[in-house]
């Protein structure tokens, strides 16, 4: 009796051994021993171009604002509103009369000067002849070499008056000193004007060439300049297209002029400068504008779809890689420099050639503990190609 019970419990050990071995093989595969099935994506040498959408705002290359040096009455304006004006183009007359008056009154003196120096001078030749015979004193002599150069300093001040009043007649006419628009006139013939006035007779702006004021955060922009030549390689040239607020892009396009090193307190940004040909006056001052800088080109860029790449509980990037045997490794610290609709910018953690897991991410958690898995692979790999990527960075920039 006692041999047949232990003939029973051989065969039930030898079975309950098999149940446990199952179950330990099962869950190396999956639920239900089967092999994991998955997507992947398979990471192809591609060129990314690094683009930036900045807020932008119009300003003209040049502005002058018109101001009278002189005071009087407008007795003309010169100009067309809303037009093109000219360097040295008259804009404005203002009465002339008293300059005029002053001018004739400066010539005058120094025509009065002259000849008083001139008298001074033959009156310094006459003593010096009588001074050789002893018919004057040496101090009658100097009083009248002194009086020459009275003289001919008299001369010279009236010159100056003369140049003075020749000035001020000049600036009864006021001109434009720049090419470019004039808009509206802020007085009519009749007006009193005052010299150095704090409101300006009109404003000429130059828009051709047009500059376009962007801004950015001082530690973006600080980043940009650390990555060239490290991460992506810079472009030289004309980097910069313009985007109107009604999606419409501007023909041409702008290169930057300047970046300002101070850092706006209050906004923490800087401020970048690029200019634009404006031959057809389409780029207007005062407009908001959406320029876009294209910073630079990283070749052969490795880019994977976002939803393969993951994080751990220490916030690093993960993913999960598809080996030519089918088994599954698990990558950590991978590096994301930048994304795009969809797209990690990876530059390290992730080779060309990589199959990235990118579906069935569920089933594979125990491959993050350490466990040895093997995957299956759903049809073919996912690509990406050039143009795709072309098409993509030109969409997500609108």
């Amino acid at each position: 009796m006692r041999f047949n019970k232990l003939l029973l419990t051989v065969p039930m050990a030898l079975t309950s051994l098999l149940l446990l071995t199952s179950c330990d093989n099962s869950n190396s595969q999956g639920a239900g021993g089967q092999i994991p099935k998955v997507t992947v994506f398979k990471v192809q040498p591609l060129d990314y171009t690094l683009k930036v959408s900045l807020p932008g705002r119009v300003v003209a290359s040049q502005i002058a604002e018109i101001r009278p040096q002189v005071g009087g009455i407008i007795l003309k304006r010169e100009f067309d509103e809303s037009s093109n004006v000219k360097t040295g183009q008259s804009l404005y007359q203002i009465d002339p009369a008293i300059y005029q008056a002053n001018y004739d009154s400066a010539v005058a003196s120094v025509a009065s000067a002259k000849a008083n120096a001139n008298i001074a001078q033959l009156t310094l030749k006459r003593y010096a002849g009588l001074l050789t015979t002893k018919s004057i004193s040496q101090q009658d002599y100097d009083k009248a070499a002194a009086d020459a150069k009275q003289a001919d300093a008299s001369v010279l001040v009236a010159q100056a008056a003369e140049h003075t009043a020749k000035v001020n007649l000049d600036y009864t006419k006021v001109y434009s000193p720049i090419d470019g628009y004039i808009g509206k006139s802020s007085v009519t013939e009749g007006a009193l004007v005052s010299a150095g006035q704090p409101t300006p007779l009109a404003l000429v702006q130059q828009l051709d060439p047009i500059y376009v004021d962007m801004t950015e955060a001082a530690t973006r922009y600080n980043k940009y300049l650390q990555d060239e030549n490290v991460i992506f390689e810079p472009v030289k040239g004309d980097n910069v297209e313009l985007f109107f607020n009604d999606g419409s892009k501007y023909a041409y396009p702008g290169n930057i002029k300047f970046s300002d090193i101070s850092v706006n307190e209050t906004t923490g940004t800087v401020t970048l400068r690029s200019q634009f040909p404006n031959t057809e006056g389409k780029i207007l001052p005062g407009m908001f504008v959406k320029p876009q800088m294209t910073l630079g080109h990283i070749k052969n860029a490795i880019l994977v779809p976002q939803q393969g790449i993951t994080s751990n509980v220490k916030g690093q990037y993960t993913a999960k890689i598809l080996k030519p045997d089918n088994t599954i490794e698990y990558r950590q610290d991978i590096q994301v420099y930048t994304g795009v609709s969809g797209y990690w910018v990876v530059t390290k953690g992730i080779d060309i050639g990589d199959q990235v897991i990118v579906t069935g991410l569920l089933n594979l958690t125990p491959v993050e503990m350490g466990q040895p898995m093997k995957g299956e692979m759903v049809g073919e790999p996912a690509l990406l190609s050039q143009e795709q990527l072309d098409n993509i960075t030109k969409n997500s920039m609108k």
